[in-house]
Protein backbone atom coordinates (compact mmCIF):
# COMPACT_ATOMS: atom_id res chain seq x y z
CA UNK A 1 0.00 0.00 0.00
CA UNK A 2 2.75 2.15 0.59
CA UNK A 3 4.21 2.43 -2.57
CA UNK A 4 0.53 3.19 -4.15
CA UNK A 5 -0.02 5.97 -1.67
CA UNK A 6 3.32 7.39 -2.29
CA UNK A 7 3.43 7.96 -5.93
CA UNK A 8 -0.09 9.14 -6.36
CA UNK A 9 -0.48 11.07 -3.33
CA UNK A 10 1.13 15.41 -3.35
CA UNK A 11 0.14 15.91 -6.19
CA UNK A 12 -2.35 17.76 -8.51
CA UNK A 13 -5.14 15.45 -9.11
CA UNK A 14 -7.06 17.17 -11.78
CA UNK A 15 -4.08 17.29 -13.88
CA UNK A 16 -3.16 13.89 -14.51
CA UNK A 17 -5.10 10.70 -14.91
CA UNK A 18 -6.80 8.20 -12.52
CA UNK A 19 -5.82 4.77 -12.45
CA UNK A 20 -7.83 2.08 -13.73
CA UNK A 21 -7.47 -0.36 -10.47
CA UNK A 22 -9.27 3.37 -8.58
CA UNK A 23 -12.29 2.52 -10.74
CA UNK A 24 -12.37 -0.97 -10.34
CA UNK A 25 -11.90 -0.72 -6.41
CA UNK A 26 -15.08 1.71 -6.60
CA UNK A 27 -16.88 -0.54 -8.69
CA UNK A 28 -16.33 -3.56 -7.09
CA UNK A 29 -17.50 -2.20 -3.62
CA UNK A 30 -20.38 -1.00 -4.91
CA UNK A 31 -21.15 -4.68 -6.62
CA UNK A 32 -20.23 -6.68 -3.36
CA UNK A 33 -21.37 -4.48 -0.59
CA UNK A 34 -18.26 -4.88 1.76
CA UNK A 35 -14.93 -3.82 1.37
CA UNK A 36 -13.76 -7.52 2.65
CA UNK A 37 -16.17 -9.28 -0.09
CA UNK A 38 -14.79 -6.20 -2.82
CA UNK A 39 -10.88 -6.70 -1.91
CA UNK A 40 -11.43 -10.32 -2.00
CA UNK A 41 -12.60 -10.41 -5.91
CA UNK A 42 -10.27 -7.95 -6.86
CA UNK A 43 -7.65 -10.16 -5.19
CA UNK A 44 -5.95 -6.82 -3.03
CA UNK A 45 -5.49 -5.96 0.45
CA UNK A 46 -8.30 -4.31 2.21
CA UNK A 47 -6.73 -1.57 3.19
CA UNK A 48 -5.06 -1.21 -0.60
CA UNK A 49 -8.86 -1.57 -1.68
CA UNK A 50 -10.38 1.59 0.73
CA UNK A 51 -7.27 3.20 -0.50
CA UNK A 52 -8.19 3.52 -3.93
CA UNK A 53 -11.48 4.44 -3.16
CA UNK A 54 -10.13 7.13 -1.61
CA UNK A 55 -7.61 8.49 -3.83
CA UNK A 56 -10.67 8.72 -6.81
CA UNK A 57 -12.86 10.30 -4.29
CA UNK A 58 -9.92 13.08 -4.26
CA UNK A 59 -9.72 13.02 -7.89
CA UNK A 60 -13.27 13.90 -8.54
CA UNK A 61 -13.14 16.11 -5.88
CA UNK A 62 -15.88 14.88 -4.22
CA UNK A 63 -17.61 11.97 -2.47
CA UNK A 64 -18.65 9.36 -4.30
CA UNK A 65 -20.45 6.97 -1.73
CA UNK A 66 -23.27 7.63 1.04
CA UNK A 67 -21.55 8.04 4.49
CA UNK A 68 -23.52 6.62 7.52
CA UNK A 69 -24.54 8.44 10.36
CA UNK A 70 -23.59 9.38 12.55
CA UNK A 71 -20.24 8.12 12.54
CA UNK A 72 -19.36 8.74 8.53
CA UNK A 73 -18.57 5.39 8.12
CA UNK A 74 -18.39 4.46 4.29
CA UNK A 75 -21.32 2.98 2.56
CA UNK A 76 -21.45 1.01 -0.58
CA UNK A 77 -24.27 2.99 -1.83
CA UNK A 78 -23.66 5.98 -4.40
CA UNK A 79 -24.71 9.53 -3.84
CA UNK A 80 -26.50 11.57 -6.25
CA UNK A 81 -22.50 12.74 -7.66
CA UNK A 82 -21.72 9.36 -7.80
CA UNK A 83 -24.65 7.62 -9.36
CA UNK A 84 -24.16 10.88 -12.39
CA UNK A 85 -20.82 9.20 -13.33
CA UNK A 86 -21.03 5.55 -12.71
CA UNK A 87 -21.99 5.23 -16.40
CA UNK A 88 -18.62 6.65 -17.38
CA UNK A 89 -16.63 4.92 -14.52
CA UNK A 90 -18.33 1.96 -16.03
CA UNK A 91 -17.40 2.47 -19.56
CA UNK A 92 -13.54 3.70 -18.62
CA UNK A 93 -13.39 -0.49 -16.94
CA UNK A 94 -15.32 -1.88 -19.64
CA UNK A 95 -12.73 -0.04 -22.55
CA UNK A 96 -9.63 -1.05 -20.45
CA UNK A 97 -10.97 -4.85 -20.56
CA UNK A 98 -11.95 -4.47 -24.04
CA UNK A 99 -8.24 -3.35 -24.94
CA UNK A 100 -6.73 -6.42 -23.34
CA UNK A 101 -8.98 -8.69 -24.70
CA UNK A 102 -7.93 -7.54 -28.82
CA UNK A 103 -4.87 -7.41 -27.67
CA UNK A 104 -4.67 -10.98 -26.31
CA UNK A 105 -2.79 -12.98 -28.76
CA UNK A 106 -5.01 -15.62 -30.85
CA UNK A 107 -5.60 -19.23 -28.97
CA UNK A 108 -7.11 -22.37 -29.85
CA UNK A 109 -10.54 -22.13 -27.92
CA UNK A 110 -14.13 -24.69 -28.19
CA UNK A 111 -17.51 -23.30 -28.61
CA UNK A 112 -18.89 -20.98 -25.66
CA UNK A 113 -22.19 -21.65 -24.88
CA UNK A 114 -24.87 -19.41 -23.36
CA UNK A 115 -27.56 -19.60 -22.17
CA UNK A 116 -30.52 -17.42 -21.47
CA UNK A 117 -34.03 -16.26 -21.15
CA UNK A 118 -36.18 -15.84 -24.08
CA UNK A 119 -36.82 -12.04 -23.13
CA UNK A 120 -33.49 -11.82 -23.18
CA UNK A 121 -32.71 -13.36 -26.48
CA UNK A 122 -35.06 -11.32 -28.65
CA UNK A 123 -33.86 -7.90 -26.60
CA UNK A 124 -30.08 -7.96 -25.82
CA UNK A 125 -28.97 -10.69 -27.47
CA UNK A 126 -28.95 -9.40 -31.55
CA UNK A 127 -26.66 -6.52 -30.44
CA UNK A 128 -24.37 -8.65 -28.75
CA UNK A 129 -23.91 -11.02 -31.56
CA UNK A 130 -23.22 -8.24 -34.13
CA UNK A 131 -20.46 -6.61 -31.77
CA UNK A 132 -18.76 -9.54 -30.81
CA UNK A 133 -18.78 -11.01 -34.33
CA UNK A 134 -18.20 -7.66 -36.12
CA UNK A 135 -14.90 -6.77 -34.20
CA UNK A 136 -13.44 -10.58 -34.49
CA UNK A 137 -14.05 -11.70 -30.88
CA UNK A 138 -16.12 -14.58 -31.53
CA UNK A 139 -17.14 -16.24 -35.29
CA UNK A 140 -20.79 -17.33 -35.62
CA UNK A 141 -19.54 -20.82 -34.87
CA UNK A 142 -17.45 -19.74 -31.69
CA UNK A 143 -20.52 -19.80 -29.77
CA UNK A 144 -24.04 -20.70 -29.00
CA UNK A 145 -26.55 -19.99 -27.17
CA UNK A 146 -30.00 -22.03 -25.56
CA UNK A 147 -33.09 -20.17 -24.49
CA UNK A 148 -35.40 -21.19 -21.47
CA UNK A 149 -36.58 -20.39 -18.33
CA UNK A 150 -34.40 -19.12 -15.39
CA UNK A 151 -34.18 -21.84 -13.74
CA UNK A 152 -32.72 -24.63 -16.35
CA UNK A 153 -30.30 -21.72 -17.20
CA UNK A 154 -29.09 -21.78 -13.65
CA UNK A 155 -29.03 -25.69 -14.01
CA UNK A 156 -26.82 -25.69 -17.07
CA UNK A 157 -24.27 -23.26 -15.65
CA UNK A 158 -24.45 -25.14 -12.27
CA UNK A 159 -23.44 -28.27 -14.22
CA UNK A 160 -21.00 -26.42 -16.39
CA UNK A 161 -23.06 -27.43 -19.44
CA UNK A 162 -22.71 -23.57 -20.49
CA UNK A 163 -20.19 -21.24 -19.52
CA UNK A 164 -21.83 -18.12 -19.35
CA UNK A 165 -25.48 -17.54 -18.00
CA UNK A 166 -28.35 -14.79 -17.88
CA UNK A 167 -30.82 -15.08 -15.16
CA UNK A 168 -34.07 -13.10 -14.38
CA UNK A 169 -35.01 -12.96 -11.11
CA UNK A 170 -37.26 -10.88 -8.53
CA UNK A 171 -35.27 -8.44 -7.09
CA UNK A 172 -33.68 -8.75 -4.76
CA UNK A 173 -31.73 -12.19 -5.55
CA UNK A 174 -29.33 -14.00 -3.67
CA UNK A 175 -27.54 -17.39 -5.11
CA UNK A 176 -25.41 -19.55 -2.70
CA UNK A 177 -24.08 -21.97 -5.10
CA UNK A 178 -23.11 -19.75 -8.13
CA UNK A 179 -21.55 -16.37 -9.08
CA UNK A 180 -23.67 -13.85 -9.84
CA UNK A 181 -23.42 -10.25 -10.75
CA UNK A 182 -26.71 -8.25 -11.50
CA UNK A 183 -26.49 -5.95 -14.79
CA UNK A 184 -29.90 -4.63 -15.23
CA UNK A 185 -32.74 -3.81 -13.83
CA UNK A 186 -36.47 -3.22 -14.79
CA UNK A 187 -39.82 -2.49 -13.21
CA UNK A 188 -42.59 -5.09 -13.77
CA UNK A 189 -46.01 -3.06 -15.76
CA UNK A 190 -49.48 -4.06 -16.35
CA UNK A 191 -50.31 -3.11 -20.21
CA UNK A 192 -53.48 -3.59 -22.34
CA UNK A 193 -54.16 -2.60 -25.77
CA UNK A 194 -54.26 1.30 -26.61
CA UNK A 195 -57.93 1.78 -27.12
CA UNK A 196 -58.95 -0.32 -23.47
CA UNK A 197 -60.79 1.53 -21.27
CA UNK A 198 -57.85 0.89 -18.87
CA UNK A 199 -55.65 2.70 -20.55
CA UNK A 200 -57.83 5.88 -20.24
CA UNK A 201 -58.38 5.80 -16.73
CA UNK A 202 -57.92 9.00 -14.88
CA UNK A 203 -55.54 7.52 -11.76
CA UNK A 204 -53.43 4.90 -11.01
CA UNK A 205 -55.72 1.70 -10.58
CA UNK A 206 -56.17 -0.87 -7.94
CA UNK A 207 -55.30 -4.79 -8.29
CA UNK A 208 -59.15 -5.47 -7.35
CA UNK A 209 -60.43 -3.21 -10.41
CA UNK A 210 -58.66 -5.87 -12.58
CA UNK A 211 -61.61 -8.13 -11.25
CA UNK A 212 -63.60 -8.51 -14.48
CA UNK A 213 -60.87 -8.33 -17.11
CA UNK A 214 -59.15 -11.57 -19.26
CA UNK A 215 -55.99 -12.18 -18.07
CA UNK A 216 -53.22 -13.12 -20.37
CA UNK A 217 -50.39 -15.09 -19.29
CA UNK A 218 -46.82 -15.91 -19.74
CA UNK A 219 -46.16 -19.96 -19.86
CA UNK A 220 -45.95 -21.91 -16.68
CA UNK A 221 -43.23 -21.75 -14.04
CA UNK A 222 -42.35 -18.44 -15.81
CA UNK A 223 -40.77 -15.41 -13.51
CA UNK A 224 -42.88 -12.94 -14.99
CA UNK A 225 -45.88 -14.98 -14.94
CA UNK A 226 -45.04 -16.23 -11.09
CA UNK A 227 -44.83 -12.20 -10.31
CA UNK A 228 -48.47 -11.15 -11.46
CA UNK A 229 -49.92 -14.50 -10.63
CA UNK A 230 -49.04 -13.31 -6.99
CA UNK A 231 -49.92 -9.51 -7.55
CA UNK A 232 -53.77 -11.40 -8.56
CA UNK A 233 -54.08 -13.48 -5.74
CA UNK A 234 -53.11 -10.47 -3.49
CA UNK A 235 -56.22 -8.72 -5.18
CA UNK A 236 -58.36 -12.17 -4.76
CA UNK A 237 -58.69 -11.85 -8.48
CA UNK A 238 -59.13 -15.35 -9.55
CA UNK A 239 -57.34 -16.60 -12.45
CA UNK A 240 -59.51 -18.99 -14.42
CA UNK A 241 -60.83 -16.39 -17.26
CA UNK A 242 -57.12 -16.63 -18.66
CA UNK A 243 -55.25 -16.90 -21.89
CA UNK A 244 -52.06 -18.62 -21.42
CA UNK A 245 -49.03 -18.71 -24.05
CA UNK A 246 -45.65 -20.89 -24.54
CA UNK A 247 -43.79 -17.11 -25.02
CA UNK A 248 -43.63 -13.68 -24.82
CA UNK A 249 -44.01 -12.50 -27.99
CA UNK A 250 -47.73 -14.56 -27.89
CA UNK A 251 -48.27 -12.90 -25.09
CA UNK A 252 -47.81 -8.85 -26.62
CA UNK A 253 -49.41 -9.77 -29.78
CA UNK A 254 -52.97 -11.00 -28.16
CA UNK A 255 -52.83 -8.16 -25.67
CA UNK A 256 -52.90 -5.99 -28.86
CA UNK A 257 -55.43 -8.29 -30.44
CA UNK A 258 -57.58 -7.36 -27.51
CA UNK A 259 -59.23 -8.08 -25.37
CA UNK A 260 -56.73 -8.83 -22.23
CA UNK A 261 -54.14 -7.11 -19.80
CA UNK A 262 -50.64 -8.78 -19.25
CA UNK A 263 -47.81 -8.05 -16.75
CA UNK A 264 -44.40 -8.01 -18.18
CA UNK A 265 -40.65 -6.19 -17.75
CA UNK A 266 -40.58 -2.89 -19.20
CA UNK A 267 -37.70 -3.47 -21.31
CA UNK A 268 -39.77 -6.46 -22.93
CA UNK A 269 -42.59 -4.13 -23.90
CA UNK A 270 -40.68 -0.61 -24.58
CA UNK A 271 -40.43 -1.03 -28.22
CA UNK A 272 -44.55 -1.69 -29.05
CA UNK A 273 -44.96 1.39 -25.74
CA UNK A 274 -43.13 4.10 -27.38
CA UNK A 275 -44.86 2.77 -30.87
CA UNK A 276 -48.44 3.11 -29.65
CA UNK A 277 -48.65 -0.23 -30.08
CA UNK A 278 -49.45 -1.04 -26.12
CA UNK A 279 -50.42 0.87 -23.12
CA UNK A 280 -49.17 0.62 -19.99
CA UNK A 281 -51.68 0.59 -17.02
CA UNK A 282 -50.83 2.59 -13.76
CA UNK A 283 -50.99 0.73 -10.30
CA UNK A 284 -51.41 2.35 -6.77
CA UNK A 285 -49.30 -0.55 -5.96
CA UNK A 286 -45.66 -0.18 -5.14
CA UNK A 287 -43.60 -1.01 -8.89
CA UNK A 288 -41.57 -5.04 -8.18
CA UNK A 289 -38.51 -4.63 -10.23
CA UNK A 290 -36.60 -7.57 -11.87
CA UNK A 291 -33.24 -8.09 -12.59
CA UNK A 292 -30.90 -9.28 -15.45
CA UNK A 293 -27.93 -11.12 -13.44
CA UNK A 294 -24.80 -12.72 -14.99
CA UNK A 295 -24.26 -16.19 -13.72
CA UNK A 296 -21.35 -18.35 -13.95
CA UNK A 297 -19.95 -21.46 -11.85
CA UNK A 298 -17.62 -20.27 -8.97
CA UNK A 299 -14.85 -22.00 -10.12
CA UNK A 300 -14.78 -20.48 -13.27
CA UNK A 301 -12.53 -17.92 -13.99
CA UNK A 302 -12.77 -15.10 -17.14
CA UNK A 303 -9.72 -15.86 -18.02
CA UNK A 304 -11.18 -16.01 -22.05
CA UNK A 305 -11.16 -13.37 -24.02
CA UNK A 306 -14.45 -13.89 -25.32
CA UNK A 307 -16.25 -14.93 -22.69
CA UNK A 308 -14.71 -11.99 -20.75
CA UNK A 309 -15.79 -9.41 -23.45
CA UNK A 310 -19.23 -11.22 -23.77
CA UNK A 311 -19.65 -10.21 -20.23
CA UNK A 312 -19.03 -6.70 -21.36
CA UNK A 313 -21.17 -6.20 -23.87
CA UNK A 314 -24.31 -7.66 -22.00
CA UNK A 315 -22.86 -5.60 -18.98
CA UNK A 316 -23.53 -2.39 -21.35
CA UNK A 317 -26.82 -3.16 -23.00
CA UNK A 318 -28.22 -4.29 -19.85
CA UNK A 319 -27.28 -1.23 -18.05
CA UNK A 320 -28.74 0.61 -20.70
CA UNK A 321 -32.15 -0.89 -21.15
CA UNK A 322 -34.55 1.68 -21.63
CA UNK A 323 -36.96 2.96 -18.34
CA UNK A 324 -40.73 4.03 -18.68
CA UNK A 325 -40.45 7.97 -17.91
Amino acid sequence: MATEQNTDSDVNFRQRHPRIEWFEALLAYRRWHTIAEASRHVGVSQDLLSERIRLLEEWFEHELFERSQPHQRLTPKLNAFGDRYLPYMQHVVAAFDDLVTVLAPPTARGQLVVALPESIATSLLAAVRRSVHDRGILTPAGWRFITARSAVVRSEVLHRRAALGLLVEREPYIDRELHTEPIGRSPMCLFTAPGHALAHHPTPLSVEDLSNEIIVLDKEQSTYRAIFESILRRGHIPITRRDAFSNIEAVKSAVMAGPGVAMLPYFVIADEVRAGKLSIIPLQEEPIYIQILLAMHPDHQLESPPLRELCNEFRRLAGALPQPE
